[in-house]
């Protein structure tokens, strides 16, 4: 879910999650479509005010994959554990973007000339979110305190699904019963456990960029084998859970102004 808040923070602030777009011309789906009139309005605002900017819009990454998919689950996590110690092992190479379509504009101005437009163009996304998204958003700090408002509330309601709750007993019992560190019975806490405790043996190592790949792999075999045992014991959760999950983000999102993932 922090990743959900970054995301949907960088439509407002310019950097994050899709800071950088591409233009695209048709296709797609109403959440694009959305997308595309967001962007009309802002380069209208813009434009009344001085300024000048070129819509632009991202295709969203989706994968017909289902990411429940035990099989699909189990082979990840049979290679990279819960993904802590295997972005070392396995460091991917930076993801290469689209250039902003505007960012050779903003970089042309000076310090003053630049604190205006941005300060232009965040009014003109407010703009635009109301107009086009139908929010009631009064300002930018008032339309990120909204979104922490609505994250907040996709928490409770992951934590207070019934299905979940009833899940998450004997899923805690299993990983206690196979020695397994369980500090909460709660889903939202159960679903990234796995990921808090090896985060914590990582910080315990140092900060990511000090700790090598040679040191990191046996730490990532045990993390995988724990990995496993928390997806043996969580088999029926994780089939629950992440659907949810994913429907309510994607709700989210395109309540405030993103496409769905």
């Amino acid at each position: 879910m922090r990743v959900l808040m970054r995301c949907l923070l960088g439509l407002a602030v310019l950097t994050g999650c899709g800071a950088n777009a591409v233009p695209v011309a048709g296709g797609g789906n109403a959440s694009m479509d959305k997308a595309r009139e967001r962007e009309n309005v802002i380069a209208t605002c813009m434009k009344q005010k001085g300024f000048s900017y070129t819509p632009s819009v991202s295709r969203p990454k989706r994968s017909d994959a289902n990411p429940a998919d035990y099989a699909a689950m189990k082979a990840d996590r049979s290679k990279n554990g819960f993904g802590v110690f295997s972005a070392i092992v396995y460091p991917k190479p930076p993801e290469a973007q689209a250039p902003d379509a505007n960012q050779a504009t903003i970089d042309g101005l000076s310090g003053a000339e630049r604190d205006s437009y941005l300060k232009t163009l965040n009014e003109c996304r407010v703009t635009a979110l109301r107009q086009v998204n139908g929010l009631k958003v009064t300002s930018v700090a008032d339309y990120q305190d909204q979104m922490s408002t609505e994250i907040e509330n996709i928490d409770k309601e992951l934590d207070g699904d019934p299905r979940l709750m009833e899940l998450a007993a004997p899923f805690a019992e299993c990983l206690k019963s196979k020695g397994e560190r369980v500090t909460s019975t709660r889903p939202l806490a159960l679903s990234v456990r796995g990921m808090d405790i090896w985060g914590e043996k990582i910080d315990r190592l140092g900060k990511a960029g000090t700790v090598t790949a040679e040191a990191a792999r046996p730490y990532l075999a045990k993390e995988i084998t724990s990995a496993l045992v928390d997806l043996e014991c969580g088999k029926d959760f994780y089939a629950a859970f992440i659907p949810l999950q994913k429907r309510l983000t994607n709700e989210a999102r395109v309540k405030y102004g993103f496409q769905e993932q």
